[in-house]
C-alpha cells in the first residue's frame, strides 16, 4: 500500500542498479550514473546557487536545504511534463554525502509532503 508520495531511495555506492522505467535517476557529483536508457530519466545533482536569489535576509527568495531543493525543482518538472512520469527516484549522493543528503530531506516540510524515504 502506499500512501501516494514519491518513494525516495538512497543508493548503497557497492550495490549494482539495473534501471526501471518508473524511476528517475538521481546522481551527485563524484559518481557515475551510467547509461540513461531504461530509466524514467537521469539527473545530474550539480552544487550551484539559485540566480532568484536577492540581497542577504530576503526571505521569499532564500534558497531551500541543497537536495531537498533539487527535488522541489524534480517535483515541479514531473508535474508540468518536463520530466517523465516516475513513481520511484532511485539517489545516488556524491561520496561522502549520503547523510547530509538524508538531513536535507528531513528537514525540509516540502520534501517530506512529496517523497517517502524508502530506507
Amino acid at each position: 500500500m502506499t500512501d501516494g508520495r514519491i518513494v525516495l531511495e538512497f543508493v548503497p555506492p557497492d550495490r549494482p542498479l539495473a534501471p526501471r522505467a518508473d524511476t528517475l535517476l538521481v546522481v551527485g557529483e563524484g559518481r557515475q550514473p551510467g547509461p540513461a536508457q531504461g530509466w524514467a530519466g537521469v539527473v545530474l545533482a550539480q552544487a550551484g546557487t539559485s540566480p532568484f536569489m536577492h540581497g542577504a535576509g530576503c526571505q521569499c527568495c532564500l534558497p531551500r536545504n541543497g537536495f531537498a531543493g533539487l527535488l522541489g525543482d524534480i517535483f515541479r518538472k514531473r508535474a508540468t511534463g518536463d520530466l517523465k512520469w516516475f513513481t520511484h527516484v532511485a539517489v545516488l549522493p556524491p561520496p561522502g554525502q549520503d547523510v547530509a543528503w538524508r538531513g536535507s530531506v528531513a528537514g525540509d516540510v516540502l520534501a517530506q509532503a512529496r517523497f517517502c524515504l524508502k530506507n
